[in-house]
């Protein structure tokens, strides 16, 4: 069973379970729409909360071999969530020894404290650990913030792909694909 995580006396990672079903969903409710529901047709984040966070989908993702789950606390506080998924091949690379961000969203409370920072150092240490050489995420390409924050990360753009769901304004459905190569 995968245990509680202290990354410093503030920071803690708490591992999502099913039973945290109706939690990760609340959350989402409020830490998702405020940066995201522009992109939504009538600005309702709902089609994707519920695609994600709903009971099926969880517990699908739960039961995923060579991937974490977990709710980011600082202060005792959740503030927001973070999946990682080890061994998982870029779909534009052959290699097969990379980390996939799969998920990292931060509420308001989480802003301007460093939290990001010390997420992306854990996850490189566990890609590591899992002998991961690459780390991988896609992003949004409209949300600037965080793709200068991923940039600074050292992370660079390797690809463009896009969502197909219907509700999503079509002139928003661009992401980004970024990578990061790691130091042993």
């Amino acid at each position: 069973m995968i245990k509680t995580i202290i990354l410093s006396d503030s920071l803690q990672l708490h591992p999502v379970t099913l039973s945290d079903q109706s939690k990760l969903y609340s959350l989402m409710e409020t830490i998702y729409p405020p940066v995201y529901k522009h992109l939504w047709a009538n600005e309702d984040c709902s089609f994707y909360i519920n695609l994600f966070y709903s009971k099926t989908p969880l517990k699908n993702e739960l039961s995923e071999s060579d991937s974490e789950y977990y709710f980011v606390v600082c202060n005792n506080e959740t503030v927001g969530i973070i999946r990682v998924r080890y061994n998982q091949t870029n779909p534009e690379k052959t290699s097969k020894s990379s980390t996939y961000i799969n998920r990292i969203y931060l509420g308001e409370l989480a802003r301007g404290k460093g939290i990001a920072k010390q997420l992306f150092h854990w996850i490189t240490q566990r890609a590591l650990d899992h002998n991961n050489t690459l780390l991988w995420l896609k992003a949004m390409d409209t949300q600037t913030q965080a793709l200068r924050f991923y940039e600074k990360e050292g992370f660079k753009v390797t690809g463009t792909t896009r969502l197909e769901f219907n509700l999503l304004h079509k002139h928003l459905r661009g992401m980004v694909i970024m990578e990061k190569v790691l130091d042993d």
